[in-house]
């Protein structure tokens, strides 16, 4: 009978946890407060980067976490109540975001594209390869993000920017 103790075990990423990033990556991630499956999920997928590219994990969880992170968000302008003025056409009013929000926004993007992706694979998976594609500027998140910056400046005359928090 083999043990399965002699097998190697898979390095885990201990120290990362007071990240404040880290920590609210896994709280975006934590669904009906079972944070030990989230931390796990997190953890897998931080390996299975290291895997790939080692000792580049941490530097391409942040790469990419920056690179979806909003600046600019788009709202639709509420129709008049008046029924002279019918538009057939929606406005798009721009808003600056703050930084935290944008980033809270950036984060559930890109853990949404995963769980969408998750019916094939396991979500650790496709939340590795999400990373990856967005630390290198690509993949559907970062596409959404320069389609949403795109409709806000063509849209920049309409409104004065001013800050949400």
């Amino acid at each position: 009978m083999v043990s399965s103790y002699n097998q190697e075990k898979p390095i885990k990423f201990l120290g990362i946890k007071s990240d404040p990033l880290i920590k609210k990556m896994i709280n975006l991630l934590m669904r009906n407060g079972k944070r030990s499956k989230a931390e796990n999920v997190l953890n897998k997928a931080l390996q299975s980067l290291d895997n790939d590219y080692p000792g580049r994990a941490l530097h391409i969880f942040y790469l990419g976490i920056l690179s979806v992170k909003q600046d600019i968000g788009v709202r639709l302008k509420p129709k008049a109540k008046t029924r002279r003025n019918k538009q057939s056409f929606n406005i798009y009013l721009p808003r600056i975001i703050s930084p935290i929000c944008g980033l809270n926004l950036g984060i559930r993007s890109l853990l949404k594209v995963s769980r969408e992706q998750s019916i094939t694979s396991p979500l650790w998976k496709n939340l590795s390869k999400e990373l990856l594609k967005a630390s290198q500027n690509k993949g559907e998140v970062v596409d959404k993000r320069y389609s949403l910056n795109k409709l806000a400046i063509s849209n920049k005359r309409r409104i004065h920017f001013g800050v949400r928090y």
